[in-house]
Protein backbone atom coordinates (compact mmCIF):
# COMPACT_ATOMS: atom_id res chain seq x y z
CA UNK A 1 0.00 0.00 0.00
CA UNK A 2 1.29 3.48 -0.84
CA UNK A 3 0.77 5.16 2.52
CA UNK A 4 1.81 8.58 1.22
CA UNK A 5 -1.32 8.74 -0.93
CA UNK A 6 -3.84 7.86 1.77
CA UNK A 7 -5.65 10.92 3.12
CA UNK A 8 -5.55 10.43 6.87
CA UNK A 9 -7.66 12.62 9.11
CA UNK A 10 -7.98 12.41 12.85
CA UNK A 11 -11.11 14.25 13.91
CA UNK A 12 -11.11 15.48 17.50
CA UNK A 13 -13.79 16.90 19.80
CA UNK A 14 -17.39 15.70 19.52
CA UNK A 15 -17.15 14.36 15.95
CA UNK A 16 -17.49 10.59 15.65
CA UNK A 17 -14.54 8.70 14.23
CA UNK A 18 -14.45 5.42 12.45
CA UNK A 19 -11.77 2.86 11.85
CA UNK A 20 -10.36 1.97 8.47
CA UNK A 21 -8.43 -1.29 8.76
CA UNK A 22 -6.28 -2.18 5.77
CA UNK A 23 -4.46 -5.45 5.08
CA UNK A 24 -4.84 -6.51 8.70
CA UNK A 25 -4.28 -10.14 9.75
CA UNK A 26 -5.71 -11.82 6.67
CA UNK A 27 -3.35 -10.56 4.01
CA UNK A 28 -0.39 -10.69 6.35
CA UNK A 29 0.55 -7.01 6.29
CA UNK A 30 1.39 -4.95 9.35
CA UNK A 31 -1.48 -3.74 11.50
CA UNK A 32 -2.36 -0.38 9.96
CA UNK A 33 -5.12 1.57 11.68
CA UNK A 34 -6.23 4.77 10.00
CA UNK A 35 -8.86 7.06 11.50
CA UNK A 36 -11.46 8.87 9.42
CA UNK A 37 -14.57 10.78 10.29
CA UNK A 38 -18.14 9.67 9.95
CA UNK A 39 -18.45 5.96 10.86
CA UNK A 40 -17.32 4.59 7.52
CA UNK A 41 -15.79 1.12 7.60
CA UNK A 42 -13.38 -0.79 5.39
CA UNK A 43 -13.04 -4.51 6.14
CA UNK A 44 -9.56 -5.66 7.21
CA UNK A 45 -9.26 -7.98 4.23
CA UNK A 46 -9.53 -5.11 1.73
CA UNK A 47 -6.45 -4.36 -0.38
CA UNK A 48 -5.75 -0.70 -1.23
CA UNK A 49 -2.89 0.12 -3.60
CA UNK A 50 -3.71 3.52 -5.07
CA UNK A 51 -1.99 6.90 -4.95
CA UNK A 52 -5.10 8.69 -3.72
CA UNK A 53 -7.85 7.09 -1.65
CA UNK A 54 -10.70 8.93 0.04
CA UNK A 55 -14.04 7.96 1.55
CA UNK A 56 -17.00 9.89 2.94
CA UNK A 57 -19.17 9.16 5.95
CA UNK A 58 -21.24 6.03 6.70
CA UNK A 59 -19.89 4.10 3.71
CA UNK A 60 -19.05 0.40 3.78
CA UNK A 61 -16.37 -1.58 1.92
CA UNK A 62 -16.85 -5.34 2.26
CA UNK A 63 -14.43 -8.27 2.52
CA UNK A 64 -11.85 -8.91 -0.20
CA UNK A 65 -12.55 -5.77 -2.20
CA UNK A 66 -9.40 -4.48 -3.92
CA UNK A 67 -8.29 -1.11 -5.30
CA UNK A 68 -5.41 -0.58 -7.72
CA UNK A 69 -4.66 2.38 -9.98
CA UNK A 70 -4.28 6.11 -9.56
CA UNK A 71 -7.21 6.93 -7.31
CA UNK A 72 -10.43 5.73 -5.70
CA UNK A 73 -12.82 8.37 -4.38
CA UNK A 74 -15.87 7.06 -2.51
CA UNK A 75 -18.68 9.35 -1.39
CA UNK A 76 -20.91 9.12 1.68
CA UNK A 77 -23.58 6.45 2.28
CA UNK A 78 -22.13 4.24 -0.49
CA UNK A 79 -20.93 0.67 -0.46
CA UNK A 80 -18.62 -1.75 -2.21
CA UNK A 81 -19.75 -5.26 -1.37
CA UNK A 82 -17.71 -8.45 -1.04
CA UNK A 83 -15.18 -9.32 -3.72
CA UNK A 84 -15.48 -6.14 -5.80
CA UNK A 85 -12.30 -5.40 -7.78
CA UNK A 86 -11.35 -1.90 -8.89
CA UNK A 87 -8.47 -1.14 -11.24
CA UNK A 88 -8.10 2.36 -12.61
CA UNK A 89 -9.54 5.73 -11.69
CA UNK A 90 -12.71 5.15 -9.71
CA UNK A 91 -15.22 7.78 -8.57
CA UNK A 92 -18.27 6.73 -6.57
CA UNK A 93 -20.78 9.44 -5.73
CA UNK A 94 -22.91 9.57 -2.56
CA UNK A 95 -25.59 6.88 -2.08
CA UNK A 96 -24.29 4.43 -4.70
CA UNK A 97 -24.06 0.62 -4.60
CA UNK A 98 -21.47 -1.67 -6.20
CA UNK A 99 -22.67 -5.20 -5.47
CA UNK A 100 -20.82 -8.47 -4.82
CA UNK A 101 -18.23 -9.59 -7.34
CA UNK A 102 -18.48 -6.57 -9.66
CA UNK A 103 -15.38 -5.31 -11.48
CA UNK A 104 -14.65 -1.66 -12.27
CA UNK A 105 -11.84 -0.94 -14.72
CA UNK A 106 -10.34 2.18 -16.30
CA UNK A 107 -12.09 5.54 -15.97
CA UNK A 108 -15.30 4.77 -14.09
CA UNK A 109 -17.85 6.98 -12.38
CA UNK A 110 -20.93 5.68 -10.57
CA UNK A 111 -23.67 8.25 -9.93
CA UNK A 112 -25.80 8.76 -6.84
CA UNK A 113 -28.48 6.11 -6.24
CA UNK A 114 -27.04 3.99 -9.04
CA UNK A 115 -26.73 0.24 -8.59
CA UNK A 116 -24.14 -2.09 -10.16
CA UNK A 117 -25.29 -5.72 -9.98
CA UNK A 118 -23.49 -8.89 -8.92
CA UNK A 119 -20.56 -9.96 -11.13
CA UNK A 120 -21.05 -7.04 -13.52
CA UNK A 121 -18.15 -5.45 -15.40
CA UNK A 122 -17.94 -1.68 -15.88
CA UNK A 123 -15.06 -0.50 -18.08
CA UNK A 124 -14.36 3.11 -19.09
CA UNK A 125 -17.96 4.12 -18.47
CA UNK A 126 -20.15 6.45 -16.47
CA UNK A 127 -23.25 5.08 -14.79
CA UNK A 128 -25.78 7.89 -14.46
CA UNK A 129 -27.67 8.90 -11.35
CA UNK A 130 -30.31 6.35 -10.41
CA UNK A 131 -29.35 3.88 -13.16
CA UNK A 132 -29.62 0.14 -12.48
CA UNK A 133 -27.14 -2.39 -13.90
CA UNK A 134 -28.45 -5.97 -13.88
CA UNK A 135 -26.55 -9.04 -12.72
CA UNK A 136 -23.66 -10.15 -14.92
CA UNK A 137 -23.88 -7.22 -17.34
CA UNK A 138 -20.91 -5.77 -19.24
CA UNK A 139 -20.80 -2.01 -19.84
CA UNK A 140 -17.84 -0.88 -21.97
CA UNK A 141 -16.93 2.57 -23.25
CA UNK A 142 -20.40 4.12 -23.03
CA UNK A 143 -22.33 6.25 -20.55
CA UNK A 144 -25.54 4.84 -19.12
CA UNK A 145 -28.04 7.73 -18.86
CA UNK A 146 -29.63 8.58 -15.51
CA UNK A 147 -32.62 6.46 -14.58
CA UNK A 148 -32.02 3.71 -17.15
CA UNK A 149 -32.22 -0.01 -16.36
CA UNK A 150 -29.85 -2.55 -17.92
CA UNK A 151 -31.30 -6.11 -18.01
CA UNK A 152 -29.35 -8.98 -16.54
CA UNK A 153 -26.39 -10.35 -18.52
CA UNK A 154 -26.61 -7.51 -21.05
CA UNK A 155 -23.67 -6.33 -23.17
CA UNK A 156 -23.83 -2.57 -23.66
CA UNK A 157 -21.05 -1.03 -25.75
CA UNK A 158 -22.73 1.24 -28.32
CA UNK A 159 -25.26 4.05 -28.62
CA UNK A 160 -27.67 1.60 -30.28
CA UNK A 161 -27.60 -0.48 -27.10
CA UNK A 162 -28.33 2.61 -25.01
CA UNK A 163 -31.42 3.47 -27.05
CA UNK A 164 -32.96 0.09 -26.25
CA UNK A 165 -32.80 0.56 -22.46
CA UNK A 166 -35.99 1.08 -20.49
CA UNK A 167 -36.52 3.12 -17.32
CA UNK A 168 -35.70 1.94 -13.82
CA UNK A 169 -38.77 0.50 -12.09
CA UNK A 170 -40.20 1.65 -8.77
CA UNK A 171 -39.32 -1.78 -7.35
CA UNK A 172 -35.69 -1.32 -8.35
CA UNK A 173 -35.59 2.18 -6.85
CA UNK A 174 -36.98 0.91 -3.54
CA UNK A 175 -34.53 -2.00 -3.52
CA UNK A 176 -31.55 0.33 -3.95
CA UNK A 177 -32.73 2.61 -1.15
CA UNK A 178 -33.04 -0.39 1.18
CA UNK A 179 -29.56 -1.60 0.27
CA UNK A 180 -28.09 1.84 0.95
CA UNK A 181 -29.78 2.00 4.37
CA UNK A 182 -28.62 -1.46 5.39
CA UNK A 183 -25.01 -0.84 4.40
CA UNK A 184 -24.95 2.45 6.31
CA UNK A 185 -26.05 0.46 9.36
CA UNK A 186 -23.35 -2.18 8.74
CA UNK A 187 -20.69 0.53 8.50
CA UNK A 188 -21.71 1.96 11.87
CA UNK A 189 -22.05 -1.49 13.46
CA UNK A 190 -18.58 -2.68 12.45
CA UNK A 191 -17.05 0.63 13.52
CA UNK A 192 -18.53 0.12 16.99
CA UNK A 193 -17.23 -3.45 17.08
CA UNK A 194 -13.68 -2.30 16.32
CA UNK A 195 -13.87 0.54 18.84
CA UNK A 196 -15.02 -1.94 21.49
CA UNK A 197 -12.71 -4.94 20.88
CA UNK A 198 -10.03 -3.80 18.44
CA UNK A 199 -8.46 -6.08 15.85
CA UNK A 200 -9.10 -9.32 17.77
CA UNK A 201 -12.60 -9.72 16.25
CA UNK A 202 -11.43 -9.31 12.66
CA UNK A 203 -9.63 -12.51 11.73
CA UNK A 204 -10.73 -15.23 9.33
CA UNK A 205 -13.64 -16.15 11.63
CA UNK A 206 -15.38 -13.55 13.76
CA UNK A 207 -18.59 -11.88 14.96
CA UNK A 208 -20.76 -9.46 13.04
CA UNK A 209 -20.97 -5.81 14.04
CA UNK A 210 -23.60 -4.28 16.27
CA UNK A 211 -27.09 -4.70 14.82
CA UNK A 212 -28.99 -2.08 16.83
CA UNK A 213 -28.47 0.85 14.49
CA UNK A 214 -30.94 3.70 14.12
CA UNK A 215 -30.82 5.75 10.91
CA UNK A 216 -33.25 8.65 10.61
CA UNK A 217 -35.02 7.24 13.66
CA UNK A 218 -35.54 3.79 12.09
CA UNK A 219 -34.05 0.51 13.34
CA UNK A 220 -32.50 -0.73 10.10
CA UNK A 221 -31.35 -4.31 10.72
CA UNK A 222 -33.87 -6.94 11.78
CA UNK A 223 -31.33 -8.71 14.01
CA UNK A 224 -29.71 -7.29 17.16
CA UNK A 225 -26.36 -7.80 18.86
CA UNK A 226 -23.46 -9.99 17.76
CA UNK A 227 -23.34 -13.59 16.53
CA UNK A 228 -20.31 -15.88 16.22
CA UNK A 229 -19.86 -18.58 13.53
CA UNK A 230 -20.04 -22.29 14.39
CA UNK A 231 -17.56 -24.37 12.37
CA UNK A 232 -17.97 -28.15 12.21
CA UNK A 233 -15.24 -30.56 13.25
CA UNK A 234 -12.44 -31.46 10.82
CA UNK A 235 -13.15 -28.48 8.59
CA UNK A 236 -10.35 -26.62 6.80
CA UNK A 237 -10.64 -22.83 6.63
CA UNK A 238 -8.27 -20.73 4.52
CA UNK A 239 -7.75 -16.96 4.54
CA UNK A 240 -11.45 -16.17 4.59
CA UNK A 241 -13.98 -13.93 6.29
CA UNK A 242 -16.65 -16.07 7.97
CA UNK A 243 -18.78 -13.62 9.92
CA UNK A 244 -21.75 -13.69 12.24
CA UNK A 245 -24.60 -16.21 12.40
CA UNK A 246 -22.99 -18.91 10.23
CA UNK A 247 -23.20 -22.68 10.68
CA UNK A 248 -20.77 -24.71 8.58
CA UNK A 249 -21.01 -28.50 8.78
CA UNK A 250 -18.19 -30.91 9.56
CA UNK A 251 -15.51 -32.01 7.08
CA UNK A 252 -15.91 -28.87 4.99
CA UNK A 253 -13.30 -26.91 3.05
CA UNK A 254 -13.43 -23.15 2.49
CA UNK A 255 -10.60 -21.75 0.36
CA UNK A 256 -8.91 -18.34 0.38
CA UNK A 257 -10.79 -15.16 -0.44
CA UNK A 258 -14.26 -16.52 0.29
CA UNK A 259 -16.68 -14.40 2.34
CA UNK A 260 -19.55 -16.02 4.25
CA UNK A 261 -21.14 -12.98 5.86
CA UNK A 262 -24.23 -13.45 8.02
CA UNK A 263 -24.64 -9.91 9.33
CA UNK A 264 -27.72 -8.72 7.43
CA UNK A 265 -29.81 -11.76 6.52
CA UNK A 266 -29.36 -14.56 9.05
CA UNK A 267 -28.62 -17.38 9.51
CA UNK A 268 -26.41 -18.86 6.80
CA UNK A 269 -26.41 -22.66 7.16
CA UNK A 270 -24.18 -24.90 5.02
CA UNK A 271 -24.24 -28.68 5.55
CA UNK A 272 -21.36 -31.07 6.03
CA UNK A 273 -18.74 -32.02 3.41
CA UNK A 274 -18.97 -28.68 1.61
CA UNK A 275 -16.18 -27.97 -0.88
CA UNK A 276 -16.05 -24.22 -1.41
CA UNK A 277 -13.30 -22.89 -3.69
CA UNK A 278 -11.71 -19.42 -3.82
CA UNK A 279 -13.25 -15.94 -3.87
CA UNK A 280 -16.91 -16.80 -3.38
CA UNK A 281 -19.53 -14.72 -1.59
CA UNK A 282 -22.40 -15.88 0.61
CA UNK A 283 -24.72 -13.10 1.81
CA UNK A 284 -28.45 -12.47 2.22
CA UNK A 285 -31.02 -9.70 2.24
CA UNK A 286 -32.22 -8.28 5.54
CA UNK A 287 -34.23 -10.78 7.60
CA UNK A 288 -33.73 -13.54 4.98
CA UNK A 289 -31.62 -16.70 5.31
CA UNK A 290 -29.51 -19.12 3.30
CA UNK A 291 -29.98 -22.84 3.92
CA UNK A 292 -27.77 -25.27 1.96
CA UNK A 293 -27.74 -29.06 2.30
CA UNK A 294 -24.84 -31.49 2.55
CA UNK A 295 -22.13 -32.10 -0.06
CA UNK A 296 -22.13 -28.69 -1.75
CA UNK A 297 -19.48 -28.28 -4.45
CA UNK A 298 -18.81 -24.69 -5.46
CA UNK A 299 -16.30 -23.31 -7.97
CA UNK A 300 -14.60 -19.91 -7.72
CA UNK A 301 -15.84 -16.29 -7.96
CA UNK A 302 -19.53 -17.12 -7.54
CA UNK A 303 -22.23 -15.30 -5.57
CA UNK A 304 -24.82 -17.24 -3.56
CA UNK A 305 -27.24 -14.67 -2.20
CA UNK A 306 -30.29 -15.16 -0.06
CA UNK A 307 -33.08 -15.63 0.36
CA UNK A 308 -31.85 -19.00 -0.86
CA UNK A 309 -32.51 -22.70 -0.28
CA UNK A 310 -30.24 -25.28 -1.92
CA UNK A 311 -30.71 -29.04 -1.48
CA UNK A 312 -28.26 -31.91 -1.14
CA UNK A 313 -25.32 -32.53 -3.48
CA UNK A 314 -25.55 -29.29 -5.44
CA UNK A 315 -22.72 -28.73 -7.91
CA UNK A 316 -22.29 -25.05 -8.83
CA UNK A 317 -19.60 -23.79 -11.19
CA UNK A 318 -17.42 -20.67 -11.25
CA UNK A 319 -18.66 -17.09 -11.73
CA UNK A 320 -22.26 -18.20 -11.23
CA UNK A 321 -24.94 -16.18 -9.44
CA UNK A 322 -27.81 -17.83 -7.54
CA UNK A 323 -30.25 -15.41 -5.91
CA UNK A 324 -33.77 -15.52 -4.40
CA UNK A 325 -34.28 -19.16 -5.44
CA UNK A 326 -35.10 -22.64 -4.20
CA UNK A 327 -32.77 -25.26 -5.67
CA UNK A 328 -33.54 -28.98 -5.41
CA UNK A 329 -31.27 -31.96 -4.73
CA UNK A 330 -28.57 -33.06 -7.20
CA UNK A 331 -28.83 -29.86 -9.24
CA UNK A 332 -25.91 -28.83 -11.45
CA UNK A 333 -25.39 -25.15 -12.29
CA UNK A 334 -22.71 -24.38 -14.87
CA UNK A 335 -20.05 -21.68 -15.02
CA UNK A 336 -21.32 -18.11 -15.58
CA UNK A 337 -24.95 -19.16 -15.15
CA UNK A 338 -27.43 -16.74 -13.56
CA UNK A 339 -30.35 -18.17 -11.56
CA UNK A 340 -32.75 -15.63 -10.05
CA UNK A 341 -36.19 -15.91 -8.47
CA UNK A 342 -37.09 -19.48 -9.47
CA UNK A 343 -37.75 -22.94 -8.08
CA UNK A 344 -35.47 -25.55 -9.67
CA UNK A 345 -36.53 -29.23 -9.39
CA UNK A 346 -34.29 -32.11 -8.31
CA UNK A 347 -31.76 -33.29 -10.86
CA UNK A 348 -31.94 -30.25 -13.13
CA UNK A 349 -28.84 -29.40 -15.16
CA UNK A 350 -28.38 -25.71 -15.94
CA UNK A 351 -25.72 -25.33 -18.65
CA UNK A 352 -22.91 -22.80 -18.47
CA UNK A 353 -23.92 -19.26 -19.33
CA UNK A 354 -27.68 -19.85 -19.12
CA UNK A 355 -29.97 -17.22 -17.57
CA UNK A 356 -32.84 -18.75 -15.57
CA UNK A 357 -35.33 -16.23 -14.18
CA UNK A 358 -38.84 -17.53 -14.98
CA UNK A 359 -40.71 -20.81 -14.47
CA UNK A 360 -40.77 -21.19 -18.26
CA UNK A 361 -36.95 -21.13 -18.31
CA UNK A 362 -36.95 -23.98 -15.78
CA UNK A 363 -39.53 -26.03 -17.73
CA UNK A 364 -37.49 -25.75 -20.91
CA UNK A 365 -34.52 -27.33 -19.12
CA UNK A 366 -36.48 -30.00 -17.30
CA UNK A 367 -40.05 -30.36 -18.63
CA UNK A 368 -40.56 -33.73 -16.93
CA UNK A 369 -40.15 -32.13 -13.51
CA UNK A 370 -42.17 -28.94 -13.83
CA UNK A 371 -42.48 -26.85 -10.72
CA UNK A 372 -45.71 -27.24 -8.67
CA UNK A 373 -48.58 -25.31 -10.18
CA UNK A 374 -47.26 -25.53 -13.72
CA UNK A 375 -48.13 -29.15 -14.56
CA UNK A 376 -51.77 -28.38 -15.41
CA UNK A 377 -50.64 -25.44 -17.51
CA UNK A 378 -48.29 -27.75 -19.42
CA UNK A 379 -51.11 -30.26 -20.06
CA UNK A 380 -53.32 -27.45 -21.34
CA UNK A 381 -50.50 -26.28 -23.62
CA UNK A 382 -50.19 -29.78 -25.09
CA UNK A 383 -53.96 -30.04 -25.51
CA UNK A 384 -54.15 -26.72 -27.34
CA UNK A 385 -51.26 -27.66 -29.61
CA UNK A 386 -52.86 -31.01 -30.44
CA UNK A 387 -56.14 -29.27 -31.30
CA UNK A 388 -54.55 -27.05 -33.97
CA UNK A 389 -54.48 -29.66 -36.80
CA UNK A 390 -58.01 -30.82 -35.91
CA UNK A 391 -59.35 -27.27 -36.15
CA UNK A 392 -57.48 -26.67 -39.41
CA UNK A 393 -58.98 -29.86 -40.80
CA UNK A 394 -62.50 -28.73 -39.89
CA UNK A 395 -61.95 -25.32 -41.50
CA UNK A 396 -60.66 -26.89 -44.71
CA UNK A 397 -63.60 -29.32 -44.77
CA UNK A 398 -66.12 -26.48 -44.46
CA UNK A 399 -64.41 -24.51 -47.23
CA UNK A 400 -64.41 -27.47 -49.59
CA UNK A 401 -68.09 -28.16 -48.96
CA UNK A 402 -68.98 -24.58 -49.78
CA UNK A 403 -67.08 -24.84 -53.05
CA UNK A 404 -68.95 -28.04 -53.95
CA UNK A 405 -72.24 -26.20 -53.52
Amino acid sequence: MKNGGIKNKLIIGSMITFVLIINLLIVGASNNTVLYQGNSFVDPSVSIDVNDFSIGSESYVGPFTSFTGEYAHIGSNSDFQDGVSNSGNITIKDDAVVAHGAHLEGEVEIGSFAFVGFNSIIKDARIGEGAYIGIGSKITGVDIPPGKSVPQASVVDSTDDIEKLGPVTEEQEEFVKEVIGVNRALAIGYTRLFEKNGASDFGSIGPNGDGDILIDGKDILSRSGNNVPVIGASSTIGSTRIIGDVFLGENSIVENGTSIRADEGIPIKIGKNAQIAMNNTFHSLNDQEINIGNDLKLGSDSVLHGPLVIGEKANIGSRAVVFKSTIGNNVQIGDDAIVVGVKVPDGTVIPSGFIIETPKDVRVLNPAAAAPGTKWASIMDLFLVSMVPILLGLVISVVLRKKEH
